[in-house]
């Protein structure tokens, strides 16, 4: 049973590359982000694929000073974890990745933010609550798609219902 459910996990994370791969390159939508939730045992894995426009304000280049220290300034911001996410329960963050989306001097006009925490928790996890909508106030749809031993499913949140939740 735990091999089946970890080679569904590996098999989710898989298709949530391709999916994310397809999102970036074909369904970029401004006010719009998605979110991938994967459980095995005690170890999370979020991920979000977020306009930049939405985060920024912006998502061209930055010409000006003030557009360089915006994305210094939100990128940090993005580095605590409890800036995207929560969990009902007291999870420890072991990893992040906030990858710049103006890192690549590209022609695109149309950049994606993607952010990636690991977490360990101790107990067990019922909830789990996006509080980007707190902040993000231009982001009004987020479709989540997640895998957890117990569950799996898609399902859009709002900031009216922000949060993924199911039965231990």
């Amino acid at each position: 049973m735990i091999k089946a459910a970890k080679l569904a996990v590996i098999g989710f994370i898989v298709g949530c590359v391709f999916s994310a791969q397809g999102h970036q390159q074909h369904h970029h939508s401004h006010g719009e982000g998605v979110l991938f939730v994967v459980h095995d045992q005690d170890k999370w894995q979020v991920k979000f694929i977020l306009p930049a426009g939405d985060i920024f304000g912006f998502e061209h280049q930055p010409e000006t000073a003030l557009q360089k220290q915006v994305i210094k300034k939100t990128l940090a911001k993005l580095e605590n974890s409890k800036q995207l996410v929560t969990f009902n329960t007291q999870c420890e963050l072991i990893d992040s990745n906030v990858e710049n989306p103006f890192a690549q001097h590209t022609h695109h006009s149309h950049n994606d933010l993607e952010v990636e925490y690991s977490f360990s928790c101790e107990k067990s996890v019922s909830k789990v609550t996006v509080t980007l909508f707190e902040w993000a106030k231009t982001i009004s749809v987020i479709e989540a798609q997640w895998i957890t031993e117990q569950a799996q499913g898609i399902e859009e949140l709002t900031a009216a219902k922000p949060y993924i939740e199911w039965p231990l």
